[in-house]
C-alpha cells in the first residue's frame, strides 16, 4: 500500500535549490523530511504509514489523546521554524495529509498560481504577534486616581451621610470592576490601532487562558500582523514606545516574531471580503 503524504510547507524551488535541506527526522519518526520539486514550487513532506495516520486514525488521536497532540503539533512547529530560518516558507496547516504523492502534487498544482503569489509576498513580507497580559490590581489601582467616572463616583459618595455611604461604597466596588474591562479594551484598541497601520493585513485573534499560556497574568489582546520588511523597524519602535507607559498601567506587551506564516490565507481572505 502506497505511504501516505504530510506536508509542512511549500518554498520557492530555486531556494531549495540553492540551500539542500538537510535531513531530518519526519512525524512518525521513522521516515525523514525530504523535498518534492513541483516546478516552481518545492514541498517539504515525509511519508506516514497509512495504518497509523489514516483519516480516522488521526481524529481519534486529536480527540483523545492529548500528549500525542501535543508532541505531533510541537513537531510540526518546530519543523517549519527551521523551514522559515532558512526558505521563504508557505507553511500548512498541522495535519495536511495526502493519500499519494500524486494526489499531493495535483492540489499543489490545482493552487499554483495562489501558492506562488503568496510565496512572492512572503519572500517581503514577516508574520509578528502581539500578546497583552493585564495586572489587573496595578490598573485598578491606576484607575482609583486617574479615572474620571471613579473620582466623580467616590466625591459623590463623600457628601452622603455615612450610613448611605457604606452601601455606596459596595457599588463602587462593582464600578472599579467595570471600568477596568472597559479601560484594558480601550488600551488595547488604542495600541491597535497605531501599530496597525504598518500591516499590509491583520486580525484579531481569541484570548488564551492562562491554563494556556501558563502565565500568572490574563491576557486581554491576541493579534496578529503582516508586515512589509520594511515597516518592521517602525512598527517594533511604536510599540516600545507604549511599553514602559502600559507597563505603569499594569498592562505587559509581549511582541514576537517574525514567525512561519501561519496566518497568511486567513488575513488575506479577511481582506478580500472587508
Amino acid at each position: 500500500m502506497e505511504k501516505l503524504i504530510y506536508l509542512y510547507g511549500l518554498v520557492p524551488t530555486e531556494e531549495a535549490k540553492q540551500m539542500p535541506f538537510p535531513s531530518l527526522e519526519g512525524m512518525d519518526e521513522n521516515n525523514p523530511i525530504y523535498a518534492l520539486c513541483f516546478d516552481d514550487i518545492t514541498a517539504f513532506v515525509c511519508d506516514l504509514p497509512s495504518a497509523q495516520y489514516s483519516e480516522e486514525v488521526l481524529k481519534e488521536k486529536i480527540e483523545n489523546d492529548i500528549k500525542w497532540l501535543q508532541d505531533k503539533a510541537m513537531h510540526h512547529h518546530e519543523t517549519l521554524l527551521f523551514l522559515h530560518s532558512r526558505y521563504t516558507i508557505l507553511p500548512m496547516k498541522f495535519c495536511t495529509v495526502y493519500k499519494s504523492k500524486d494526489s499531493c502534487q495535483q492540489s499543489i498544482a490545482d493552487n499554483k498560481e495562489e501558492n506562488l503569489s503568496s510565496l512572492q509576498f512572503l519572500k517581503r513580507s514577516e508574520e509578528w504577534n502581539i500578546k497583552v497580559y493585564a495586572h489587573t490590581n496595578s490598573l485598578k489601582k491606576y484607575l482609583l486616581t486617574n479615572n474620571e467616572t471613579i473620582q466623580k463616583k467616590k466625591e459623590e459618595i463623600n457628601t452622603l451621610p455615612p450610613g448611605k455611604q457604606f452601601f455606596e461604597r459596595k457599588k463602587i466596588e462593582r464600578l472599579i470592576e467595570e471600568e477596568t474591562e472597559k479601560e484594558q479594551l480601550s488600551l488595547c484598541d488604542h495600541l491597535h490601532s497605531e501599530i496597525s497601520p504598518y500591516a499590509a493585513y491583520h486580525t484579531i485573534k481569541n484570548n488564551w487562558s492562562q491554563k494556556i499560556t501558563g502565565e500568572s497574568y490574563s491576557m486581554c489582546w491576541n493579534s496578529i500582523y503582516l508586515l512589509s520588511k520594511n515597516n518592521v523597524e517602525s512598527f517594533l519602535k511604536a510599540i516600545s514606545d507604549k511599553q514602559t507607559v502600559y507597563s505603569e498601567m499594569g498592562l505587559n506587551i509581549e511582541v514576537t516574531g517574525p514567525w512561519p506564516a501561519y496566518h497568511i490565507g486567513t488575513l488575506r481572505s479577511e481582506k478580500d471580503a472587508g
